[in-house]
């Protein structure tokens, strides 16, 4: 693959990450750690919710989902697309805390 094509690839997958995904937001980093305590033991996939905490692809949801650049449902779509299993639990724990 040709540098210049590696780079605009690096450079669409960044911008279609949530802007807030990669910058320090002390309101957002409050959430995953109160969604980490209060929704253990549920899990996202085969993951505790707090160790899903890590993975980018979670991150990148719950805080679209957290700055409302995507809703419940596209939210809930996304998250069971992405890693099977039963999620339910986790995903209304989640959404019960979420801000209005």
């Amino acid at each position: 693959m040709s540098r210049a094509l590696s780079v605009a690839a690096a450079a669409l997958a960044l911008a279609a990450c949530a802007p807030d995904a990669w910058r320090h937001s002390p309101t957002f980093d409050a959430f995953l750690r109160q969604i980490s305590r209060e929704c253990h033991p549920s899990t996202i996939g085969n993951m505790l919710v707090g160790n899903a905490a890590t993975d980018p692809f979670f991150l990148n949801q719950t805080s679209r989902l957290y700055h409302k650049i995507i809703g419940p449902q596209e939210y809930v779509s996304s998250i069971n697309a992405f890693f099977p299993g039963n999620n339910r639990a986790a995903i209304d724990c989640i959404l019960e805390r979420l801000p209005q």
